[in-house]
């Protein structure tokens, strides 16, 4: 791939390590870095991965430079050794060893510095696809445990002092893991938007941060040992990923985009995409009540985005002066026309909420958390809302290509644990980005956009091709799962729709889903590979389809054939539009044989 393909499709020319495929028999994985997975067993997936983490103490993940690498190699045996370079004052050995149905991680770390950390050590992390699947956990102090791993997100890890862990993979087919070391405990990263499960060592009721002393050596090990393969084998995996769309199943949830108070002095290029994107809602977010707001500029901003709604989220509210703060802010905005549809207040408890309701009271009153939905997961204290709301950021636990696209498939699983916690009380998302917008574990790192960087703000992807299709798998899966609405990205700023190169082709997903419109159901043999959004409106119908790998795939129709032409933002089209801003977007696209190719990242319109 070259570096303007690339740039077009990840916004940014930053290499990627190639992964090493490594087989011993019947047993594959691929080593990523540290990072060795996914592990499979006769092609299906046992383990989604393992590593050695350090995290730091604002929960930030340095990245690992791999200095040396020995391999030896066979048919049905592989031992891999090297030493890694954190760039925190912490050096590591790892050690890998397989064989077909055992294999063995091992590391040994050493700071030459004391070093502050969240958590260093092993982690392993099970597959989206173990959840309801059996398990049964060893403890440290001995006892024993049966159960399932979670349908719902937990909001605690629902195993502690963790030894080792059976589980059942496949019918019948059984797999285990043993750790060394230390003490460990497993949670649900679906919190996090993360399709996995994680165990991790040093519980998270222990202090933090705390300290590695310079010279002590922290030395680690977990075994993993195919015990029962299935009876019957994983059948192939087929190269075509066919689509059918059903019937009419939902409204599409109002679909907007972020704002900040400076933006109501956007220049007029900006005024001119925004009203070309047309969406449902602006979302406006104040860190602080007495924060700087002119509110005729808000009503502007709003008339030229076509009159669209307001929901605005306020931070740092005093319960002793609420009404006063959320008054000051009611006055402004009634007195230019401004008046929100939605109000968030955080904290939401209870008195800040009545505050918000008595001085807003033509407004819909959210509660939930300006962060991630871990918080809203665990959250005892929630006031009377009107709607519940939360956001999601796709690098808290890691910038990998793979695993951002792969995480969304744990969002609807957020809203299913939401209804049994709170019934049918609606649910808004956002803004949300695949950067981390504020992080509530301390302080971001540092970046200019050009680097993929877990919990930072700006993540280059957001401008590429990627953003788009990331978009759009996005708005899908909550859609499906029943959202009333959903922010996505920022007018500007570091999730920018608008920069200075013009509008990204995220932008270009967007405006097709801020006018009303009801959703079909959708059936994907490949919903890992394909993102799917089939929409009817006063305009007629469309079905947006999204290519979520960084390699082609082959799409068909089924029930309805395509049409002679279909419309594909893709690589290509980006490239002619590069060196002619005036090109549009799109390229028609004639499918042949009742098939069409997706090049990676494409989005096609039908």
């Amino acid at each position: 791939m070259s570096a303007t393909v690339q740039r077009l499709l990840l916004g940014t020319d930053e290499p990627v390590a190639p992964a090493l495929a490594l087989q011993a028999g019947r047993l594959q994985a691929y080593l990523r870095g540290t990072r060795l997975g996914p592990i499979t067993f006769d092609g299906r997936e046992v383990w989604h991965g393992v590593d050695f983490l350090f995290r730091d103490a604002d929960w930030g993940t340095p990245g690992c430079v791999v200095e040396r690498l020995e391999q030896d190699e066979s048919a049905d045996r592989w031992r891999l050794r090297g030493h890694i370079d954190c760039g925190a004052r912490l050096d590591f050995e790892i050690s890998i060893e397989a064989g077909e149905r055992v294999l063995r991680y091992e590391v040994r770390a050493t700071a030459s510095a004391d070093l502050a950390t969240n958590r260093t050590g092993l982690v392993l992390m099970h597959p989206l696809a173990a959840c309801a699947c059996a398990i049964q956990v060893e403890h440290t102090d001995g006892r024993s445990s049966a159960s399932t791993f979670p349908v719902l997100v937990a909001p605690w890890p629902p195993f502690m002092l963790v030894r080792a862990v059976r589980h059942e993979y496949a019918d019948g087919a059984w797999a285990a893991c043993r750790f060394e070391g230390d003490d460990f405990e497993l949670e649900d990263q679906r919190n996090n938007a993360d399709a996995s499960f994680k165990t991790y060592s040093r519980s998270n009721l222990m202090p933090r941060p705390y300290v590695l002393r310079a010279g002590a050596v922290l030395q680690q090990a977990v075994e993993l040992r195919i015990e029962a393969p299935p009876a019957r084998p994983t059948p192939a995996a087929r190269g075509t990923v066919r689509v059918r769309v059903g019937d009419i199943a939902g409204a599409l949830p109002a679909v907007g985009t972020a704002i900040t108070a400076a933006d109501v002095h956007a220049p007029q290029a900006v005024r001119a995409a925004l009203h070309e994107l047309a969406p449902a809602m602006l979302h406006l977010g104040l860190e602080l009540p007495d924060e700087g707001l002119d509110a005729t500029g808000l009503a502007r901003l709003l008339e030229a985005a076509g009159g669209c709604g307001l929901r605005l989220d306020i931070a740092g509210i005093t319960a002793a002066d609420a009404d006063a703060q959320l008054g000051r802010i009611a006055v402004a905005l009634r007195d230019a026309g401004a008046v929100p549809g939605a109000v968030a207040v955080f904290p939401s408890t209870p008195p800040l909420l009545e505050a918000v309701r008595r001085v807003f009271p033509r407004s819909a009153v959210g509660g939930g958390t300006p962060h991630f939905f871990t918080q809203l997961n665990r959250i005892e204290d929630l006031g009377r809302t009107d709607f519940l709301c939360f956001t999601t950021a796709s690098v808290v636990h890691g910038a990998d290509d793979e695993e951002i696209m792969a995480g969304l498939q744990s969002l609807p699983a957020m809203i299913q644990t939401l209804r049994l916690r709170h019934g049918l009380l609606p649910v808004r998302v956002g803004p949300s980005s695949i950067g981390a917008r504020r992080s509530p574990l301390g302080a971001q790192p540092a970046s200019d956009g050009t680097r993929r960087l877990a919990l930072a703000r700006r993540d280059p992807r957001t401008r590429g091709l990627y953003g788009a299709a990331w978009t759009l798998g996005y708005v899908a899966r909550f859609a499906h799962a029943g959202v009333e609405a959903i922010t996505l990205h920022a007018l500007q700023g570091d999730a920018a729709l608008v920069g200075p190169d013009g509008t990204t082709p995220a932008f270009e997903v967007l405006r097709r889903l801020g006018t009303p419109a009801r959703w079909r159901s959708v059936v994907v043999s490949a919903p890992h590979a394909l993102a799917a959004l089939a929409l009817d409106r006063a305009g007629g119908s469309e079905t947006l389809l999204g290519n979520l790998l960084g390699e082609p795939i082959e799409v068909a129709l089924e029930g309805t054939p395509w049409p002679t032409q279909v419309r594909v933002m893709d690589a290509s089209s980006l490239r002619r539009r590069a060196s002619d801003p005036l090109a549009p977007p799109w390229r028609t696209v004639i499918p042949v044989q009742g098939m069409l190719r997706l090049e990676p990242y494409a989005i096609v319109s039908v």
